[in-house]
């Protein structure tokens, strides 16, 4: 990716660029550095071998954002590897509290899908915790749909497990 840039909603810029296995430092630093009521919803606390699996991972179709040499935004479409689920994938994104409502989820999420629909996938799962009501907005203004809810499928930090719902896009 050739530093294509995005312009946010305060008129701030951030390039987009691919990362690497050099960029686990710094993609750590941003994951430290996300909202309450974002890791509230997250896998969280996110460990050094979990980041440098994904950024190795030749299934994963990223997108990196940053911004003054900080990366700001990760979003990634992890293709399951199976015969039996070729051409579907799971998405994940991961931004910086400063950059939340600023336009660049819903830019980085654009983005990402049209890659991957260009290089062949035909559908994207994803998961919300039910109670999540910011992640499931912005997923169905994408066009992603409910499909199912997994009952009591997350342990949220007061002990008690939570739904989350199913949703999944076609992208072709």
């Amino acid at each position: 990716m050739n530093k294509e840039k995005i312009t946010l909603k305060n008129r701030g810029q951030v390039h987009l660029i691919s990362l690497t296995s050099h960029d686990t430092d710094r993609l750590l630093a941003m994951l430290s550095r996300m909202p309450e009521e974002t890791l509230r919803w997250s896998m969280a606390p996110y460990r050094r071998e979990w980041v440098e699996r994904w950024l190795n991972t030749p299934s994963l179709i990223h997108i990196g954002a940053e911004h003054s040499g900080e990366i700001v935004g990760f979003v990634c479409i992890e293709e399951y590897t199976h015969p039996k689920r070729m051409g579907v994938g799971y998405l994940g994104t991961y931004f910086h509290r400063d950059y939340i409502g600023a336009g660049l989820e819903t830019a980085m999420m654009e983005l990402i899908l049209e890659s991957a629909k260009k290089q062949g996938v035909h559908k994207v799962d994803a998961g919300a915790v039910a109670e999540d009501e910011g992640t499931i907005s912005l997923l169905v203004s994408l066009g992603f749909e409910t499909e199912g809810r997994n009952r009591d499928d997350f342990l949220a930090d007061d002990g008690t497990y939570r739904d989350v719902l199913a949703m999944g896009k076609i992208l072709d």
